[in-house]
């Protein structure tokens, strides 16, 4: 009962009011329809529900670097402080914490090359999906999840933050596999120069009523909500039957989003390819068995569970009932697994 109660609500998007520190480094004709208001499409609960469980996240980790002993203020255990990462325009912003460097030397996964932390560092906190965190492992920060990399760098600009520290530590979790990444990053005031230019000029859009002539034409067109303010006409749906999932209505969205990805990569590439295509069948296959169900479908990717009968090049029944010793003797069948197919 509770689970449908879950997956039937639906959540509509809140009109922004002000900038957000969370969002400066999103699309810009995303920032525009959000702040004049445009329809957007509804957030189903799940999802929406999906991406609350990242504060269950931060908590954990918040929780788990005190219990080692490391010294972190304004978090989510004892309250996060609002700071104001600009005030022209102006970009308040809540911070996961300030961590008191620890003694020694501070070995992290990654951090650039201008990275010297002080006494303090700017904690921030993200939860990734499985696809996400790989690539954040590979390319880092900036590369990987760009409106979080914009949002430390404007937390770092803030008065508040300055008085702190020009360094941050970001932590990374996979959701999925809870698996654990550190990256060490500097203050870099020209990405700070260059979002709040972008965003006075989109408010003099804004004024007027217009939005940005911006159209991404990458993965994040099948899952902006403004998609259908963009793009008249949107790509056409293969219908689904029964058995077969909408991979868009799963919590693993975000996982099978990024594995369609891979797939469609690994189908051009020449080298990557076959590798590619086999992870992300392996992790389609995952999830399938998990629901139980034939297969699914997720950015018009379809995956199904094949059944391979056995590999026959005569009439094996008759041959068995008239030679049953010889059958016996000089035949074998064998089954092929099940397998994934996508196309």
């Amino acid at each position: 009962m509770l689970k449908e109660l879950i997956s039937e609500e639906v959540i509509e998007p809140r009109i922004a009011t002000s900038w957000r520190a969370s969002q400066v480094g999103m699309c810009e004709t995303y920032l525009c329809r959000q702040r004049l208001g445009h329809a957007a499409e509804p957030i189903p609960g799940r999802v929406r529900h999906l991406f609350d469980d990242g504060h269950v996240h931060e908590r954990d980790i918040a929780t788990r670097l005190v219990g080692k002993g490391i010294d972190v203020k304004y978090s989510c255990l004892d309250g996060q402080a609002e700071v104001v990462c600009s005030e022209d325009p102006f970009v308040p912003g809540h911070p996961d914490g300030i961590i008191r460097t620890p003694s020694g030397e501070l070995t992290l996964d990654y951090a650039d090359e201008n990275f010297r932390p002080g006494q303090f560092c700017l904690l921030e906190i993200t939860a990734p999906g499985h696809f996400p965190f790989m690539r954040l492992q590979k390319t880092h920060m900036r590369e990987a999840i760009y409106p979080k990399y914009v949002q430390i760098q404007l937390y770092l600009n803030s008065p508040e933050i300055r008085n702190y520290a020009d360094c941050a530590v970001a932590i990374a979790k996979s959701k999925n596999t809870s698996a654990l990444y550190e990256e060490g990053i500097s203050f870099d005031k020209s990405v700070v120069d260059y979002e709040l230019e972008k965003l006075k000029r989109l408010e003099d859009l804004i004024v007027q009523g217009l939005t940005s002539d911006f159209r991404c034409n990458d993965w994040r067109r099948n899952l902006c909500r403004y998609r259908r303010q963009c793009f008249s006409a949107g790509e056409a749906h293969e219908p689904l039957s029964s058995d077969v999932l909408s991979g868009e209505s799963l919590k693993e969205y975000e996982t099978l989003h990024e594995t369609a990805l891979a797939w469609r990569r690994g189908k051009t590439l020449e080298e990557e390819s076959k590798v590619l295509i086999q992870d992300a069948r392996d992790q389609f296959r995952a999830i399938i068995e998990e629901y139980g169900c034939r297969g699914l479908m997720v950015n018009g990717v379809r995956a199904l569970m094949v059944d391979e009968g056995a590999t026959r090049r005569c009439d094996f029944e008759l041959l068995r009932r008239r030679f049953p010793e010889a059958f016996d003797e000089a035949v074998s069948e064998s089954i092929r697994e099940r397998y994934v197919r996508v196309s």
